[in-house]
């Protein structure tokens, strides 16, 4: 089981080859990964199903992002990346300004994926974005969903499917991050926002990273469905004003639902979270349910 007791002999053995003291580690967050910081660097570990090969894609991903000067997260740079230790995918990133508490606002994340967006497909072997065979995966997977809850999510992927291989992208493919938000922007020490979390790196429509903005802004506070408004002003597109917008967070919705619950386990804040969140696809109600962060 991917949990603290089992990823912090991992920590450890890392801290040993940087030379830092394991007890100055605190832990950011234990969810999709294992997230540590300690002095100037940020420590992540990979669940051990998560092959390695995959995490050298990732680190393939930022070396040619930063060579192309895109504002990025970077790795740490004296260590040969990235780690095997004890059957997990280790990466160890520079650590960015911890004092500068002031969160990336949606416009500056639109600014960020205009420019990603722009840039061409890099010459590295990337998985072509699949979210249909993907949500499938994650609901049979999970150990929180009961018999109704698997069929009600199966029944909505089956009618959102068809509308996805039906779908034309205006812009078409390209390398997309696939999950941003303003929690995977951080700042450095100059205040300049930049993207993290490459995890998700994949080649895809650029309309799939934009519809994952409009789901944050109308499902989480902050910000609010407001500030897409911003978004879209920075990313210089209306994406509301394409046909199959809707039907297209409606798809990523249902994907954040059915990945969060292969994710959690039975009894825990964040199941409860996951059947929040499928109830309302039942009946959402006059006002879209507002969901928590897992």
């Amino acid at each position: 089981m991917f949990v603290e007791a089992r990823t912090r002999p991992v920590l450890a053995e890392v801290c040993r080859r940087l030379g830092y003291p394991e007890s100055e580690a605190a832990l950011l967050r234990h969810h999709t990964n294992a997230v540590y910081a300690v002095r100037d660097v940020v420590i992540k570990i990979a669940p051990g199903d998560l092959g390695i090969e995959r995490v050298r894609a990732v680190v393939a991903v930022v070396d040619w992002l930063v060579a192309r000067r895109f504002p990025t997260v970077e790795l740490h740079p004296g260590l040969a990346q990235p780690l095997r230790v004890s059957g997990h995918a280790v990466t160890v990133w520079q650590r960015l300004d911890p004092a500068d508490h002031r969160p990336i606002t949606v416009a500056e994340l639109g600014t960020l994926l205009r420019d990603l967006h722009a840039l061409p497909a890099p010459p590295i072997p990337l998985p072509i974005l699949q979210p249909i065979n993907g949500i499938a995966r994650s609901v049979a997977r999970s150990e929180i969903l009961n018999g109704k809850e698997q069929d009600l999510l199966m029944d909505r992927l089956e009618v959102l499917a068809a509308g996805w291989e039906a779908m034309r992208f205006p812009h078409g493919p390209s390398l997309i991050q696939s999950d941003p938000q303003i929690r995977n922007a951080l700042r450095r020490f100059d205040g300049t926002p930049v993207l993290a979390d490459w995890d998700g790196a994949v080649l895809g429509p650029r309309e799939w990273d934009i519809a994952t903005v409009a789901v944050h802004c109308r499902r989480f506070d902050p910000p609010g469905w407001a500030a897409f408004a911003d978004f879209t002003a920075a990313y210089g597109w209306d994406a509301t004003s394409w046909p199959g917008f809707d039907e297209l967070c409606q798809l990523r919705e249902l994907q954040m639902i059915a990945t969060n619950a292969r994710k959690s386990r039975p009894g825990t804040d964040a199941a409860e979270e996951v059947r929040h969140r499928i109830a309302g696809l039942i009946d959402d109600g006059a006002e879209i349910r507002r969901w928590q962060i897992l």
